[in-house]
């Protein structure tokens, strides 16, 4: 059965929670990570609905986008709708975690969803992350222990690039040492030199796993001292930050762009700035709320911008620059594209994952 920590690895996996803004409150907020779950609710926002809706269906967990607290708390208290509603949960043992703008920038996240709604190909970051810090572990195994080598430093964490994950690889070559006085080798004798045949063993790690990565290949290795090599990596991440920046697969305009938002994301309307008629070839897209990007919307190329909503004086200021624009709503461009990468995470996970059915738009029109 799966537990509130492993839900936390997997949204980690899909998610990492290091990209998420300076700013930003994710990971767990509430609850005990030891904790089994069966059911998970997903949701936008934490409210007295949706925690209404965890009671009913009896979900363990909340997985949110947005934060139930975004700073820290010198007290918690029923004086404050964010703090009544973490008193209710925590009194039930419900646990709260938050993946927000982790979740807009990764790999298949928020904005990539969005992104492949409205049918834009050739997608990069908006405003890339920069570069996470990795290494690359190298480890000289004999043969027969490899899949036990491979198996420990996968589980550690280890082995993830992009969407992929337990990647590695291994070549064959000869290693040779002397074992000195009072060692037990797992090959050869103490006093002997050895010549034994290894495979080099090497995969990707992120910093922050590396010394568990470490001391799990160190575990799994038959040798009193292995040989374990870490090396600092600079390659950038790639198609990791906010916001998306495509191309159009057919010829659209910007009207036609607003209209496939509208039908996609269930809209009624959808606001529109610019000429209409214009046929953009390069758009970008941020989930809900779009606001301190216009300078890089336009350092993009970007003849159009998909947004939920965005402060008054930038829409003057996108208008004045020529690039069109359509807003969506802060719900509906993170809400529809949560629900579309719900079941990725379900299928990572031996747990039921719930959709919250309780929520809607606050804004909604009447």
């Amino acid at each position: 059965m799966a537990t509130v920590q492993t839900i936390l690895n997997c949204v980690d996996r899909l998610a990492p929670f290091r990209l998420a803004e300076e700013w930003d409150n994710v990971g767990l907020l509430l609850g005990d990570a030891a904790r089994p779950v069966r059911r998970l609710l997903v949701c936008l926002d934490v409210t007295e609905a949706v925690c209404d809706e965890a009671e009913r269906t009896g979900a363990e967990v909340i997985l949110a986008h947005h934060p139930l607290i975004f700073e820290g708390v010198r007290r918690l208290t029923a004086d404050t709708p964010a703090g009544r509603l973490a008193l209710r949960l925590l009194g039930q043992g419900r646990a709260v975690i938050a993946a927000h703008t982790n979740l807009d920038s990764a790999q298949g996240g928020l904005c990539d969803i969005l992104a492949g709604m409205l049918d834009l190909a050739d997608l990069e970051p908006l405003q890339a992350a920069p570069a996470a810090k990795r290494f690359k572990v190298v480890v000289f195994v004999p043969e027969a222990h490899l899949d036990a080598v491979r198996a420990a430093a996968f589980g550690a964490g280890a082995g993830h690039i992009g969407r992929y994950s337990e990647c590695g690889f291994a070549a064959a070559g000869t290693g040779t040492f002397l074992p000195g006085e009072g060692t037990q080798p797992a090959l050869g004798e103490a006093g002997q030199p050895t010549r034994a045949a290894e495979l080099r063993f090497e995969t990707i790690v992120d910093a922050d796993r590396l010394g568990a990565v470490v001391a799990a290949v160190a575990r799994a290795h038959p040798y009193e001292e292995p040989a374990i090599d870490a090396y600092p990596l600079h390659a950038p991440p790639p198609g990791l930050g906010i916001g998306r920046v495509g191309r159009p697969k057919k010829s659209s305009t910007l009207a036609q762009l607003a209209d496939n938002l509208k039908e996609r994301a269930g809209l009624q309307t959808v606001g529109i700035a610019g000429r209409p008629e214009c046929a953009p070839e390069r758009v970008a897209v941020v989930t809900g709320a779009g606001s301190g990007l216009v300078e890089a919307v336009a350092a993009a190329g970007c003849q159009a911008y998909v947004t939920g909503e965005l402060k008054y004086h930038e829409v003057l200021d996108l208008s004045a620059r020529g690039i069109g624009l359509v807003l969506g709503g802060h719900y509906a461009t993170e809400r529809v594209p949560l629900d579309a990468w719900a079941p990725r995470l379900a299928e990572t996970i031996d747990c039921e994952v719930l959709l919250s059915e309780s929520e809607a738009d606050p804004t909604r029109g009447r």
